[in-house]
């Protein structure tokens, strides 16, 4: 469950920030979802993994259109300090990918059907070298 975030008008990932990524209890989520409606959504999301006993720290960062979330989370990377997950747009989830630092939900994908149910044009920003390391979700 911890790695089931998402993607959708917008692409959500994890990071490979540790051989131990599942044993984490709290999610720290890098997003520019900071409207009132992005944000009332997002609690459902919240509220979701608060149930599979997971907490959630929220890494807003608001303006540019994801501009300056981007340029946060590199300089998060860069620094080794990885978010659990990050909202990422199409062709930045494969660059991440291919730079080794995205987690692998791979089985999350399959005991959930992703292969059928995401739409191809999705799975091109979702799967890298046969791995999902994005999820579906729309905010």
């Amino acid at each position: 469950m911890l790695r089931k975030l998402l993607i959708g008008t917008a692409l959500a990932s994890t990071f490979a920030f540790s051989a131990h990524a599942a044993d984490v209890k709290e999610v720290q989520m890098l997003h520019w979802w900071t409207s009132g409606g992005e944000a009332a959504a997002l609690n459902v999301l919240k509220e979701d993994l608060s149930k599979e006993g997971y907490a959630w720290k929220d890494v807003p960062v608001a303006g540019g259109g994801g501009d300056a979330a981007m340029t946060a989370l590199k300089a998060m990377v860069a620094a080794g300090n990885y978010p659990t997950a990050s909202q990422m747009l199409g062709y930045t989830v494969l660059d991440y990918a291919a730079a080794g630092v995205m987690g692998d939900l791979t089985e999350t994908a399959k005991k959930e059907g992703w292969d059928k149910s995401v739409p191809a044009a999705l799975q091109k920003f979702s799967v890298y070298d046969g791995k999902w390391v994005a999820a579906p979700v729309n905010v």
